[in-house]
């Protein structure tokens, strides 16, 4: 009989910034000329700007188109107003792929965060580099309404208390910093778990920069 593992552990993802390659601007400098257009009411460079972010993040074209459309009906309708009208998102961070999360604090050197779950409910989370996926508490799986009928799965973890077998289920969304992932699947923890782990099926997502007070997610190129 195989047994599927999945490692815990708790360390600390870092990396850089990702730079721009063969001279083109990355999608964080993008982001501020996008913001600075929108700031001027550019909204025919606005539009150029974001057609550029689509070809290096095409993953992020549902979003993208749908704030080009609204761009280009202030271009054609030649609004002048606000630097923020109402028919733009109150964010950029809701729509374009970078976003950033204060640290609430530390546990054992690892960062805690505030993470929404299915766009209604958040929770206080370590953020954990070291776990292949993301576990939640049994108080969470409560508040989210998840039951055991809803168990898609059982999975044998590696934990520092040795191996334990988690029941595995869906939720619909994970949102940070106006980034958000859906339909992802996740560990239920035992009675004795406290916090939950944002773990590398969310991370892997990012290039994700640790600062002393926040983490920073970038889409990467």
């Amino acid at each position: 009989m195989k047994v599927r593992l999945a490692i815990l552990t708790a360390t600390v993802f870092l990396t850089l910034a990702p730079l721009g390659v063969g001279g083109q601007p990355n999608l964080a400098a993008l982001n501020q000329q996008l913001e600075q257009s929108v700031s001027r009411q550019n909204w025919g460079q606005a539009i150029g700007i974001i057609d550029r972010m689509l070809r290096i993040a095409p993953d992020q074209a549902g979003q993208l188109k749908a704030y080009r459309a609204r761009l280009q009906k202030l271009h054609q309708t030649g609004y002048r107003g606000s630097a923020r009208p109402s028919s733009l998102p109150p964010s950029q961070s809701a729509v374009l792929p970078t976003g950033q999360v204060p640290i609430k604090r530390r546990q054992n050197g690892i960062a805690i965060i505030d993470v929404n779950f299915n766009g209604r409910t958040s929770f206080e989370m370590m953020v954990d580099s070291g776990a292949s996926m993301t576990i939640i508490t049994r108080p969470m799986a409560k508040a989210l309404g998840i039951t055991p009928d809803q168990v898609v799965d059982r999975l044998t973890f590696a934990t520092a208390n040795g191996y334990t077998k988690m029941p595995i289920v869906y939720v619909k969304s994970i949102e940070i910093g106006g980034l958000q992932r859906s339909q992802l699947r996740v560990g239920v923890g035992g009675p004795d778990m406290k916090l939950g782990l944002l773990g590398q099926d969310f991370l892997k997502q990012y290039d994700v920069s640790l600062m002393r007070d926040r983490i920073v997610f970038r889409q990467p190129q």
